[in-house]
């Protein structure tokens, strides 16, 4: 049987294809206990052998990911790009969670996506590291806005000032934690490395692609890679009656996005790859924030080759 998963923060739609070719529905909450009545629902039916394939929503999925593997079912995590195009071949209008998980589970049957393999415990860790991190730096930012809008002469500032002060020790302590884990690991440090010859990924940036980036071998192409993390243009477009301007997909991993934003920023201005590709779209008129993009795409597929090739950029 094949079976289409729908992911969401607190719950998920599952979609049984059976080969007799019913179909059968069921909602879970996201989490252990969940995990547990999907398992229940799945020993109930009369095939016992699955192909399960959810999209890659970062965060969200991985769990119940882990769990289905674990349990010896083959589970395929899609880019959500790929989803979103078997859809519109269908010519779905009406998306909701329940559809959505069956366009999933379709999918799966029809295109018998590859394998998905669990990161290892290492990169598990490097990326709840990194994911730990940058929340503490979020829990920064908000107290040193409350702090702002007080007079340190309050009782309260200093309660604020406490705190702050807390998190900034745990935030260091989780740097170095980061940086022992790139040490210990040869793999880690060789491919930090790798990534910080290019001009516009700093340390802390070659360790966001670390966590967030899956390896380079399970992508054909930069262009994949680009899409897994949400930066390739959506295009709005049906003979003459639609034609609207192409927007970001969003598609994809958006911590990833979030953690090239910066970087490109310094690369307009110190990578000379970059900085030209940027200065052509500029002088053909594109919005700052499309050139803005466009070079997080270009850095992404220059990340993309370093660690494809083994080699730093030269």
């Amino acid at each position: 049987m094949i079976v289409g998963i729908d992911i969401s923060k607190l719950k998920f739609d599952a979609m049984v294809l059976l080969d007799t070719g019913k179909e059968k529905h069921k909602v879970f909450s996201n989490n252990q206990e969940g995990f547990k009545k999907l398992e229940t629902w799945l020993n109930s039916f009369e095939e016992k052998e699955a192909h399960i394939c959810l999209e890659a929503t970062g965060s969200y999925g991985e769990k119940v990911a882990l769990f289905l593997h674990n349990l010896g079912y083959k589970v395929s995590v899609v880019n959500p790009t790929r989803i979103k195009a078997y859809a519109r071949s269908e010519g779905a209008r009406v998306k909701t969670d329940k559809v959505d998980s069956g366009v999933i589970a379709r999918f799966c049957k029809a295109q018998s996506p590859s394998l998905w393999t669990p990161p290892s415990d290492a990169e598990q860790t490097l990326r709840d590291l990194y994911r730990c991190l940058q929340n503490l730096i979020e829990d920064k930012t908000k107290l040193s806005n409350r702090m702002g809008n007080l007079d340190e002469n309050k009782s309260s500032y200093k309660i604020w000032e406490e705190m702050k002060s807390s998190v900034d020790k745990r935030i260091k302590d989780v740097e170095e934690q980061i940086k022992t884990l790139l040490k210990d690991h040869e793999e880690f440090g060789k491919k930090a490395a790798l990534l910080e010859t290019i001009p516009g990924v700093s340390q802390e940036t070659a360790v966001a692609i670390l966590s967030e980036l899956p390896d380079v071998k399970t992508f054909e192409s930069a262009r994949e890679a680009a899409a897994f993390a949400g930066l390739t243009p959506s295009i709005r477009q049906s003979g003459t009656s639609v034609n609207g301007r192409g927007s970001l997909s969003k598609a994809g991993n958006a911590e990833l996005r979030k953690a090239l934003f910066m970087p490109t920023l310094v690369a307009k201005r110190y990578n000379p790859a970059i900085e030209k590709f940027c200065e052509q779209l500029t002088k053909k008129g594109k919005a700052k924030m499309v050139v803005v993009t466009a070079g997080m795409r270009k850095l992404l597929h220059i990340i993309f080759g370093v660690l494809k090739n083994n080699k730093p950029f030269a």
